[in-house]
């Protein structure tokens, strides 16, 4: 069996087990890209994760500073005629989607891929986006993938049909199939070898006018249809001899497979390894030889949706069992018994229910993980937001009347039990620009907006500059811990460790602010209780845009390669979790914090990174 870190073998050996990111990341040095890019969001983060981990990796890696920027620099390279892969999850697309249309209208020279992953049932946070009305609405070709075999294959040859059709290709997984794992048999690892160039032609690079960008839409819509002519293998076709047939995209093939080994059936099957645009033709032909079709896709009923379009051109009526009318949901993501559901409508009784004993199902909750939704122990955060508190107090307010505004990252989390700061939650940046919104609306009371440091590199920027310019009177706390940790501790450019083997340039915080105009400006380490509370007071009585900045590192990072210390408990001096008032366990949630037998606080040393915020709280000095 192979290591999974070992992808980068020149010549490979031997199956290695993949996961899907891991067999993408793999492709694309079999590929010869020559830079891979992105934003870190899960799923699609391990891709770039993956080839960081590499000694000496054949081609350029980089985080770039938010999805828009990230498509713009593989861009440049593509135009160059060198090979480029970039990636984000769903939401970050909508972050590059104004450079990605025009670029798609473009083209490309070198391979361009971009890799996008969805999230059905939301695992990861943000909105249940389907990508693929991306592809459609941009008129660009999408790949769906179903195995991490597929994976790997798929984004090497996405590569290829970037250059065969000139034009950016699409890949798109989810989440399942971006975690899922499997022996995948490699390629060679290679480098292309080019000069780049780029030529002046103002018709085809910029949007020199109606005449122009009208021909490079005629040109991307005769992309694609040569697109469909190069990939009719990708779309297999087994009739069967069947009258009951199945059209699945994605990780639903798998599912099928696993249902029809399950339930002993042969149903006419169409997988549709090609997303956008959909096989007519193939289409037209699979559906004519049926009575019932099964139609099986995670999220939006876009395949659904084409097939009963073309129900009116078979010459007997076909049964569409799906979303639209039929058992599978619109929402969440599929399973075995998922699909199940759809083949019994179409099967009746010889598909039965699974019979999972309930005794077993029982026994499944007892063993499920009760997961607290909180900071980590130690977190720099709870002090922030522990602080913001007091500070409130302080001036006099209920925490019902001043609004919070939330961002993406780990900040959103003080929107949870006990602190239920954070009000509201959009998208990368959005805080600053809504809390300006609630005071056009009127609000007299203060309204403060959260931001991580990562998030405003990505997308907080433009909005404080706004602020500031329009004398708007709120508060900003940057949460500064020097890592985008949510995602797994990548870099951004405020972090003071050079990338990839790289020396960069550390952006100051301060001076980005300052330079926005913002006079009344504060850096504070949250764990200095006092200072933090005086500094938040401060600033939410001033007025004008006022920032307060919680400089204190991700305890994760900060406790890596440090001897391990933590606090302990008096236990004479607690009087208990429940006749103190106020308990540090109700008050900060820390999972360092626990309750023992006799109903005394007690701190795990394992978990504790000492960083002293409930000797702070306790109101007893136990600790």
């Amino acid at each position: 069996m192979g290591n999974p870190n070992s992808i980068a073998e020149i010549e490979p050996r031997e199956p290695l087990l993949m996961s899907g990111n891991q067999a993408i990341a793999r492709a694309a040095l079999e590929a010869g890209a020559s830079l891979v890019t992105g934003y870190p969001g899960t799923p699609s983060t391990y891709v770039i994760e993956t080839l960081l981990k590499l000694p000496d990796p054949p081609c350029r890696v980089e985080w770039a500073i938010n999805e828009k920027v990230a498509f713009e620099l593989a861009t440049g390279v593509s135009w160059a005629g060198l090979r480029s892969l970039v990636t984000m999850k769903m939401s970050g697309l909508n972050v590059a989607a104004d450079s990605f249309l025009s670029v798609q209208y473009s083209g490309a020279r070198g391979g361009l891929v971009l890799y996008v992953a969805d999230d059905p049932n939301v695992y990861y946070g943000m909105v249940e986006q389907d990508s693929r009305h991306y592809a459609r609405m941009a008129a660009a070709p999408m790949l769906a993938p179903a195995t991490p075999q597929e994976a790997l294959d798929f984004t090497r040859r996405a590569f290829e049909l970037s250059e065969e059709i000139g034009r950016p290709v699409m890949l798109r997984s989810t989440t399942t199939l971006a975690n899922t794992s499997e022996m995948v048999i490699p390629g060679k690892v290679r480098s292309i070898q080019r000069e780049p160039s780029f030529q002046f032609n103002i018709a085809k690079y910029s949007k020199a006018g109606p005449a122009a960008c009208v021909e490079q839409h005629e040109e991307a819509l005769a992309a694609l249809e040569k697109f469909t002519s190069l990939t009719g293998d990708l779309n297999p076709m087994a009739l069967n001899g069947a009258r009951i047939g199945v059209i699945a995209t994605g990780v639903a093939w798998g599912y099928l497979q696993e249902a029809m080994q399950l339930y002993e059936i042969h149903p006419a099957t169409l997988k549709l390894g090609v997303a956008y645009p959909l096989p007519i033709a193939t289409l037209r032909t699979f559906l004519s030889g049926l009575d019932t079709v099964i139609v099986l896709e995670e999220l939006e009923p876009l395949v659904e949706e084409r097939v009963r379009a073309l129900q009116g051109e078979i010459g007997h009526p076909i049964r569409v069992i799906g979303k639209m009318e039929g058992p599978l949901c619109l929402t969440g993501d599929y399973s075995v018994e998922t699909v199940a559901s759809a083949l019994r409508e179409a099967y009746g009784r010889q598909i039965p229910a699974l019979d999972v004993p309930e005794d077993l199902i029982d026994q499944a909750q007892t063993l499920k993980v009760k997961r607290l939704n909180t900071f980590c122990a130690g977190c720099p955060h709870r002090a922030t937001y522990y602080a913001l508190d007091q500070a409130l107090s302080r001036l006099g307010y209920r925490k019902d009347e001043v609004i919070v505004t939330g961002d993406i990252g780990c900040t959103i989390l003080g929107m949870n039990e006990p602190f239920r700061s954070c009000w509201t939650e959009i998208s990368m940046g959005s805080s600053i620009s809504l809390a300006q919104g609630f005071k056009y609306a009127g609000f007299k009371t203060p309204v403060i907006a959260t931001i991580g440091d990562g998030t405003f590199f990505h997308a907080g920027i433009p909005a404080l500059i706004n602020a500031s310019h329009h004398k708007t009177n709120l508060t900003v706390i940057i949460l500064d811990n020097h890592w985008a940790s949510m995602t797994g501790m990548q870099p951004h450019p405020g972090t003071e460790r050079p990338s990839a083997g790289e020396e960069t340039q550390v952006m100051s915080l301060e001076e980005i602010v300052r330079a926005s105009g913002v006079s009344h400006l504060l850096r504070v380490n949250p764990y200095q209780t006092g200072k933090m509370v005086e500094a938040l007071t401060e600033a939410i009585s001033s007025s004008g845009v006022s920032v307060v900045i919680s400089d204190a590192e991700c305890s994760i990072q900060r406790m890596r390669g440090r001897k391990k210390v933590s606090l302990k408990v008096d236990a004479e001096k607690c009087v208990g979790v429940d006749a103190c008032v106020p308990s540090c366990i109700k008050v900060l949630a820390c999972p360092a914090l626990e309750r023992d037998p006799a109903g005394k606080a007690v701190i795990d040393p394992n978990a504790c990174t000492a960083c002293g915020l409930c000797h702070h709280a306790c109101p007893l000095g136990a600790i």
